[in-house]
């Protein structure tokens, strides 16, 4: 029972010290509002935030839709941040899709966007 015990106050203490200088990171989903046929619309960081826009973000590639970002990746506002994530767009031959194209996040790029 000690050595258990022990274990596991060795197993916190180490999570504790490796953990405790950073910043949890919390995955946010941010939504398109605007119009998906509108290069310059889809990168409009304004147009992005996480209020949700009524749409059935599928996955399928044709219009724009929504991005999940890490909660540092927002404005306070909850908009999308363009010194973080610094958005263009591409044409799908239905509708346009956001690429990224700059910024200075380190989260993985990922729209989920819809037919």
């Amino acid at each position: 029972m000690a050595i258990v015990a022990c274990m596991v106050i060795l197993c916190f203490s180490v999570l504790k010290v490796n953990g405790g200088a950073k910043q949890k990171r919390m995955t946010v989903a941010v939504y398109f509002h605007g119009n998906p046929n509108d290069p310059a619309q889809i990168a409009n960081h304004t147009l992005w935030n996480t209020n949700p826009n009524g749409q059935t973000c599928s996955g399928i590639n044709h219009r724009a839709c929504m991005l999940l970002v890490d909660h540092t990746d927002l404005t306070p506002t909850g908009t999308l941040n363009p010194v973080k994530i610094k958005l263009g767009s591409v044409f799908t031959g239905v509708g346009y899709v956001p690429t990224q194209i700059g910024g200075s996040t380190s989260t993985i790029f990922t729209p989920i966007n819809r037919n």
